[in-house]
């Protein structure tokens, strides 16, 4: 559970981050043209909610997250009291697939729609063009774990979703370690959420960051059921 000073501190910069996007910035610097000025303030829009869901996401994953240990030991039980086959697939929810659909595939029905009617505008056409980049690479660095008896297959979740047989297979031979990001790199609630797997003289890290932690924790519970004391969680 959060300290109350942790409270104040985030309540603080989300009051600083509505503040700093709901300010007329094109106004205050003197630009006049209007097109200039639409295309400021959705910029402004963009950066705000992705810096308030950031914040958002800090604070739920502060206020729910156990030990990663803990959550494998939970996961552990749930399956020895299942009498069905484990789990060898693991990837994002349908919610996650639908946030990433509308946020790719509105913008670009957005740009067909404006091409159709001829009513192209490009400072509009443009910021279209930088969510959907960014919301495909957010999809792209988004993996797929499938588990096999002698290696795991890694898949981006895009790749899955449209069928693209293009994957990193990985034999667990292979694998000299599998653990959370290296402190210092990110925020200690989020290590967990960037899975780095070391081999022979290669690194590969992946982002879990749009799983939910039962199934970040069922991912790290299926390595170290693959790979033993090669599973490190400090």
């Amino acid at each position: 559970m959060m300290e109350r000073k942790e409270i104040v501190r985030y309540v603080l910069l989300i009051l600083c981050a509505f503040v700093l996007f709901a300010i007329p910035w094109a106004s205050v610097i003197g630009i006049q043209d209007p097109g200039l000025i639409e295309t400021i303030r959705l910029f402004q829009r963009i950066a705000g909610v992705g810096i308030l869901t950031y914040i958002v996401i800090t604070i739920i994953y502060q206020i729910y997250q156990k030990s990663l240990a803990q959550e494998m030991k939970e996961e552990e039980i749930k399956e020895a009291d299942q009498e069905d086959t484990r789990q060898s697939l693991f990837k994002p929810t349908i919610g996650v697939l639908i946030f990433f659909m509308i946020f790719t595939f509105s913008p670009a029905f957005d740009i067909i729609y404006s091409l159709i009617k001829n009513e192209v505008d490009f400072n509009h056409t443009s910021c279209s063009f930088v969510v959907i980049t960014i919301f495909i690479l957010m999809w792209y660095i988004t993996p797929v774990f499938i588990f096999k008896e002698d290696s795991v297959q890694i898949k981006s979740f895009l790749f899955y979703f449209f069928r693209i047989d293009w994957k990193t297979v990985i034999k667990y031979t292979d694998i000299i370690a599998v653990k959370p990001a290296p402190k210092g790199k990110v925020g200690e609630e989020f290590r967990r959420y960037r899975l780095e797997i070391v081999m022979n003289g290669k690194k590969k890290i992946n982002i879990l960051t749009f799983y939910n932690s039962d199934i970040v924790a069922k991912i790290y519970l299926r390595f170290r059921e693959k790979l033993g004391d090669k599973v490190k969680l400090e």
